[in-house]
């Protein structure tokens, strides 16, 4: 647990206006950081419609990786990692 990086955002938001403060509490509630009950009871169909709709709020792009671009010996370097 990084207590220190916690303390220092705590204390940034806290210097924030209230209504930034209400903006910052806000994105982060729509962040699903931790999944409640009711998420972590989802059907495996429940999950990928869950994923797919949050894959929708992102811009879409044409952009494509040629076959030999995704290649793994030219994604990873000789480490073998």
């Amino acid at each position: 647990m990084n207590v220190q990086l916690v303390d220092s955002l705590v204390e940034i938001v806290s210097k924030l206006t209230p209504e930034d403060q209400k903006l910052f509490l806000s994105k982060l509630s729509h962040r699903n950081i931790i999944p409640s009950a009711e998420q972590q009871n989802l059907t495996s169909e429940e999950k990928v419609a869950q994923f797919q709709e949050w894959l929708s709020q992102f811009p879409q792009s044409s952009i494509t990786l040629s076959d030999e671009a995704l290649r793994r010996e030219n994604i990873y370097d000789d480490r073998g990692i």
